[in-house]
């Protein structure tokens, strides 16, 4: 979040130097993105201001590390675990094609038979 206010400071602050009228309302429509993830930004900081929590660029990072490294840990799970339901998927249809190729000269026989 301190990247997206940092990001789009810029813009809010350009906007709330424009003069009420028509070039403002075209602004904001123009960056009504930027503007929609400043606000955010400014929301979820002023939560985390008002718990007592400190702000700071340094401990920001350093969640953003750690996330993107707890991120990296369930995708190899995720990878790990799809590579189980191949194989298991695998196994499933070889044991329906056995069962079909066993069952098949049972039914000839039978025909066979008739």
């Amino acid at each position: 979040m301190w990247e997206k206010y940092e990001r789009n400071k810029g813009t809010r602050r350009q906007f709330d130097k424009m003069k009420p009228g028509k070039k403002k309302e075209q602004f904001e429509q123009k960056h009504s993105a930027e503007l929609a993830l400043y606000e955010a930004a400014v929301r979820y900081l002023e939560k985390l201001k008002a718990n007592g929590e400190e702000i700071t660029p340094k401990k920001w990072q350093a969640e953003a590390d750690r996330l993107k490294a707890e991120k990296s840990v369930q995708y190899q799970k995720m990878k790990s675990m799809r590579e189980d339901i191949k194989a298991v998927e695998n196994l499933k249809k070889t044991a329906e094609q056995l069962a079909r190729t066993e069952n098949e000269p049972a039914r000839k026989k039978e025909e066979q038979e008739l």
